[in-house]
């Protein structure tokens, strides 16, 4: 995995936490509580940073541009992740149909084959387009000989 990969995946976890939550919360709090004390003490009714916080808006939407695309690139990594691992389940879950298929082509109850091959089919009934590619040994048992 390259480093941007890896530095988009820990910031998304550090501002997807209530850790960073709580603490985003505290600064804010800390933030005005510190602002009214220095005009109230120091710039004798002026203002640190004026409502309504132009500063700390800045920084916010300084925060957010940043976290926004990471947070998106970490979510396309893991929809990459998610739909590699499908196909490679649907993948194992043909093989395993193809070799039940080959199974059945020793089976000497021929009701049961039927049966049985009835069912693999209407599994692999969900996805047509492997069915024909994939599924060559079930024809191959539903043909006598």
């Amino acid at each position: 995995m390259a480093w941007p990969a890896r530095v988009a995946d820990r910031v998304t976890a550090v501002f997807g936490s209530w850790a960073f939550i709580l603490t985003q919360t505290v600064l804010i709090l800390l933030w005005i509580t510190f602002n009214g004390y220095v005009a109230a003490h120091y710039l004798r009714g002026g203002d640190f940073d004026p409502y309504p916080f132009i500063l700390l808006n800045l920084v916010f939407s300084t925060q957010a541009a940043y976290a926004a695309p990471l947070i998106l690139l970490s979510q396309n990594r893991t929809a990459d992740r998610d739909r590699i691992k499908a196909e490679h389940d649907f993948g194992v879950n043909v093989l395993a149909l193809q070799a039940l298929s080959v199974l059945l082509g020793d089976a000497h109850d021929e009701a049961a084959k039927a049966d049985l091959l009835a069912r693999i089919e209407e599994l692999l009934a969900t996805d047509p387009e492997r069915q024909a590619a994939d599924h060559p040994a079930a024809a191959s048992v539903r043909s006598p000989g």
